[in-house]
């Protein structure tokens, strides 16, 4: 006789054997469960909830796709690199080199150099510089040529400076957006903004470095008439091109009283024949 019978009734001496419903199968088996757990662990498996349990597991397993693994977490520190090697080390000077003012300089040099020396040329022109005077006032401008180079130099780094500055803060505002960008980021756009905007510069560069050049000019012209006397005569007076004949010199001199003195006339003469 089963445990079972003998609990819910029924015996060989006394009567037909009535067995348990499953409601009452059910009661017993939570009941132990829930007093004597480890009882039940020796009689569960013939409980029927828990066989019904294990088959719905069992069902639920089979053809279950697999779990996706775990991506790793994104480091942000790949978008970085990967716009960083796109732009290159130092490419602020890549793209605005030290050579770009190169020409710009030199044109400016020239230029005012060129201005000065016309400045002599016309003191010489009109008298007012001798020979060796025009020789001492060039060779005075030849001393001031380092000076103004350095000048033009110092206009050129400053602005050479500022677009690599400018250059700088864009790309740091592109990796900040790289970095939150994800792993799916293409530094392409970003590399080709930078570059771009370089070019921008180097193609604006001559124009604004003119318009920085003082206007004034390069090189101060101001005590060139000392470098030298003006052209002079026989007597070693100052040379005046209004002389009249015979080496009088007319222009300048006062009359006495403060007038102009009237030049000298020649007396006509009526010939005979």
């Amino acid at each position: 006789m089963s445990l079972l019978s003998e609990l819910f009734g029924g015996g060989s001496s006394i009567g037909a054997v009535v067995p348990p419903t499953a409601e009452q199968v059910a009661n017993y088996y939570r009941q132990v469960k829930a007093n004597n757990p480890a009882y039940y662990e020796q009689i569960k498996a013939s409980d029927p909830e828990w066989q019904a349990e294990q088959q719905a597991g069992a069902v639920a397993s089979v053809g279950a796709p697999a779990p996706a693994p775990t991506p790793p977490p994104f480091d942000p520190a790949v978008s970085l690199q990967k716009l960083n090697e796109g732009l290159g080390p130092n490419f602020e000077s890549r793209l605005l080199p030290d050579t770009l003012d190169d020409p710009f300089v030199s044109s400016a040099l020239t230029k005012g150099r060129g201005t000065a020396d016309e400045l002599i040329s016309n003191m010489l022109r009109r008298g007012t510089l001798s020979d060796t005077g025009g020789t001492r006032a060039r060779a005075a401008l030849d001393k001031q040529t380092p000076g103004a180079t350095s000048k033009l130099n110092d206009i050129s780094m400053a602005l050479l400076n500022a677009d690599r500055g400018k250059l700088t803060s864009l790309a740091n505002t592109k990796r900040a957006g790289a970095q939150a960008a994800g792993e799916g980021y293409d530094p392409s756009g970003d590399i080709g903004e930078i570059n771009t905007t370089g070019q921008g510069f180097a193609g604006s560069f001559g124009d604004r470095f003119n318009a920085a050049v003082p206007s004034g000019g390069l090189y101060d012209v101001s005590g060139l008439g000392a470098s030298g006397g003006g052209v002079t005569g026989p007597q070693n007076v100052s040379y005046d091109p209004y002389a009249q004949e015979g080496g009088k010199l007319n222009t300048g001199l006062q009359a006495t009283g403060g007038e102009q003195a009237a030049p000298t006339k020649k007396k006509r003469t009526t010939a005979v024949f």
